[in-house]
């Protein structure tokens, strides 16, 4: 395996400076039968991330570097952050995306598919047949798409923790974790499934590792943090 060599990605001595340095970012992330790699939708989440959030929350002049364990160091005047990235996405999901954009298979507008964390891996020939017979399925009803997605974000929190407390990891004084949502559900509530969200995170212990962890998929961002306020959800701001 390669480890990437760091690489500063943009300084900014101002919060004006630092929007037009984000607005200058190849953010691009092709799909995944064009070339699709972990290094693009990581650079799309931070630039989303430090466009969504406010100004005052940063400390200028500062430098974001792309690097390994963690993802990214946000150097800022008398403080550092490092940022972590993890892609909520079954795997069974991801492949059949592929193979929907690579080999032209079903529908152009499909069903959406139940699915749970940690599910077994199933071979090309099962997702080609899955995908050609498009089934509808049970369905959600109630507040089932908010807890499905609490408990699909928490897996993915609690898969990064031993990782961003393993040897080799350089832990800083404030530790974030980027969870980038792209789990399969229909419509939700984003505030009420942040409700749920945030009692799962506390009970794993993740604000332990984690001071703060964001989750965003294309439209909008929560944060959640150890804090009598322990959920904000913004909408998702472009880099510009």
């Amino acid at each position: 395996m390669t480890i990437p060599m760091p690489e500063i990605i943009l300084r900014a001595n101002t919060p004006a400076e630092l929007r037009a340095r984000l607005a200058e970012l190849d953010i691009d992330v092709p799909p995944r039968s064009d070339g699709r790699r972990k290094h693009h939708a990581e650079r799309y989440c931070i630039a989303h991330l430090l466009a969504t959030l406010p100004a005052e929350q940063f400390l200028f002049p500062l430098t974001l570097t792309h690097s390994d364990k963690p993802d990214f160091l946000l150097a800022m005047h008398g403080a550092n952050v490092g940022i972590e990235h993890t892609e909520a996405v079954p795997e069974n999901i991801a492949h059949a995306d592929f193979l929907r954009e690579k080999e032209g298979l079903g529908p152009d507008v499909y069903f959406t598919p139940h699915v749970k964390p940690g599910e077994p891996k199933k071979t090309s020939d099962e997702l080609r047949r899955e995908i050609e017979a498009d089934e509808s399925g049970s369905g959600w009803c109630g507040d089932s798409p908010e807890r499905e997605w609490a408990a699909a974000m928490a897996h993915y929190v609690k898969e990064k923790m031993p990782k961003a407390t393993a040897e080799g990891f350089v832990r800083y004084p404030a530790n974030w974790l980027i969870v980038y949502d792209n789990w399969p559900l229909p419509a939700i509530n984003y505030s009420k499934a942040a409700t749920y969200l945030t009692p799962l995170l506390t009970e794993m212990a993740a604000f332990s590792v984690f001071d703060a962890i964001f989750v965003h998929d294309d439209s909008h961002m929560s944060e959640f943090r150890n804090v009598p306020v322990t959920q904000m959800l913004r909408p998702l701001q472009a880099p510009k």
